[in-house]
């Protein structure tokens, strides 16, 4: 895996980035640029670098500019280092520095896309910079067009070609559906893990930026982000869309779930967040069979070794862990109820906890074994 990090530009970067050249396009005063960036909440500059085995070294300055809060958009700008000398071969004989370059690339998109909530993000290129148009076309930017004189290079105009991508294009990282009887599931993630599964009912509307977006672009969404009636021919449709690898085996996997023949899940997961604690008690819910349910003492107890003073001091922050579940079902807090019996502490709504436990305590199930 490339070891490489995007970190907030700062003064004691200028001699660095000075020494090779990286902002000479644009000034000969680094740090007053730098400076500069500091005071304009419109910008975002981050210096990339990469470790190798004989130290660090910077690859180049990427930022975002021109952030617009209101349209959710920005202009992404990128000024490399000509090479990377610690590099041999990667597999690109004209330029072994590309998939460096192209991951840096990557990890900006995400960033604006998933920390800022920058919906379209373009890039200006010159003309003849075919490096750095081969690097955005590699992370899925398109070319919308091409400007005439929109840069200033060396003193001399030149014309541009200009490449965006939106959040809900972007390929690597998704959020995919499943729609089931009592509504849909929208799923978030990559193509190595799942990061958070979240409840949605029919004809609701969807709240979350991103979810928002895909599912207009996908069809099971009016223009306004309302999810269509139960029985939409467009959920069917969705079995014709590409989602990252991870996301689209969760797609399949719940859907086998909800038809009776699936009782257990494969799926990679990675929460988003969450204390150590948190992810303990976690990893205890998972331990819970499907059709069979657990009390928050019967988890605390299983965390403190039958400690049932501890259990029962630790009782309330299991009831918490549970409703801070960013991935019910795959991590299936569901199962924990209250000691009397009671359906408590689900954080998609008690409606959908006593549907999830009639689904697997009724009916008949066939394994897909």
């Amino acid at each position: 895996m490339l070891d490489i990090a995007l970190s907030p530009i700062r003064i004691m970067d200028a001699d660095r980035i000075k020494e090779k050249a990286i902002l000479s396009r644009v000034t000969d005063d680094v740090p007053s640029f730098i400076r500069a960036l500091q005071n304009d909440p419109d910008k975002i500059f981050f210096v990339a670098s990469v470790k190798a085995l004989d130290g660090e070294y910077i690859m180049g300055v990427l930022g975002l500019e021109n952030i617009s809060r209101r349209n959710r958009s920005a202009m992404a700008v990128m000024f490399l280092a000509d090479n990377l000398p610690f590099l041999e071969d990667s597999g690109y004989t004209d330029d072994p520095a590309m998939e460096y370059y192209k991951k840096a690339w990557d990890q900006l998109l995400r960033y604006a896309f998933f920390h800022e909530h920058i919906h379209r993000v373009s890039v200006e290129v010159p003309v003849n910079d075919s490096r750095s148009a081969r690097i955005v076309e590699e992370c899925h930017m398109t070319q919308d067009a091409v400007l005439e004189e929109a840069l200033v290079i060396d003193g001399v105009y030149s014309d541009a070609a200009l490449f965006s991508l939106l959040d809900s294009d972007y390929p690597d990282y998704s959020v995919g559906f499943v729609a089931y009887q009592r509504g849909v599931i929208a799923i978030r993630g990559d193509n190595e893990t799942v990061e958070s599964t979240r409840f949605y009912a029919y004809n609701a509307q969807i709240d979350d930026d991103l979810d928002r977006n895909v599912a207009i672009r996908t069809g099971i969404a009016d223009e306004h982000g309302v999810f269509k009636p139960f029985g939409s021919p467009e959920y069917q449709e969705l079995k014709e869309i590409a989602f990252p690898d991870e996301v689209q085996k969760c797609i399949h996997e719940l859907s086998e779930y909800f038809s009776k023949r699936r009782t257990s899940f494969t799926v990679h997961t990675f929460p988003p967040y969450g204390s150590a604690f948190q992810k303990k008690v976690w990893d205890e819910i998972k331990k819970i069979p499907y059709g069979v349910t657990r009390s928050y003492e019967d988890i605390a107890l299983a965390l403190t070794g039958n400690d049932k003073i501890a259990a029962r001091n630790m009782t309330r922050a299991v009831g918490s862990a549970c409703r801070d579940n960013p991935l019910p079902i795959l991590v299936p807090c569901h199962r924990v109820i209250g000691k009397d019996g009671k359906l408590v502490g689900f954080s998609s709504g008690l409606e959908y906890k006593g549907y999830l436990l009639d689904h697997e305590m009724f009916g008949i199930h066939i394994l897909t074994e």
